[in-house]
């Protein structure tokens, strides 16, 4: 790191970043809009295949209580479907429902949309920077975890 300065910087603009990225575009420029714990399961499951409750929690290093009530609210808001194992194994796994599938696209392409508006000055190099470095920190920090999130950009997310 170049200096304590630096650090300072960085650390007070990721702050910001989550904060905008949580804003989203709603509830200005859309009428509905994902929660975020609702997001995050439905981009992991979409990720990762149908997962328990046990398995989302440790893949997002929570407590299983959280996970379950984030889970059960989901559900209960139709994203969310409980589902055999596909493997044949005894826990009951999760996946994102049709309507879950269709709303974390919806909430992907309104995220873009806004991205694409924000950096609208921005040079195609610079976008591609950004996105290298922030997976870059992304990785690093899954990689202290020991949690990795499987990443897969050919999908409409």
């Amino acid at each position: 790191m170049e200096s304590d300065d630096s650090l300072s910087e960085l650390v007070y603009e990721h702050m910001l970043l989550s904060r905008y990225a949580l804003q989203g575009a709603p509830p200005h420029s859309r009428t509905e809009s994902l929660d975020r714990s609702s997001t995050v399961l439905l981009a992991r499951l979409q990720a990762g295949g149908p997962m328990s409750v046990a398995e989302l929690a440790q893949s997002f290093g929570l407590d299983i209580s959280t996970v379950h009530r984030q889970v059960a609210a989901a559900m209960k808001g139709g994203l969310i479907e409980r589902i055999q194992d596909p493997e044949g194994g005894v826990a009951r796994k999760h996946q994102a429902t049709k309507e879950g599938a269709r709303r974390l696209a919806d909430e992907f392409r309104a995220r873009r949309e806004a991205s694409r508006r924000f950096l609208a000055d921005w040079s195609p190099e610079d976008i591609t920077t950004l996105a290298t470095l922030t997976r870059r920190f992304n990785e690093n920090v899954e990689a202290s975890r020991g949690q990795a999130w499987p990443r897969d950009y050919d999908r409409d997310v």
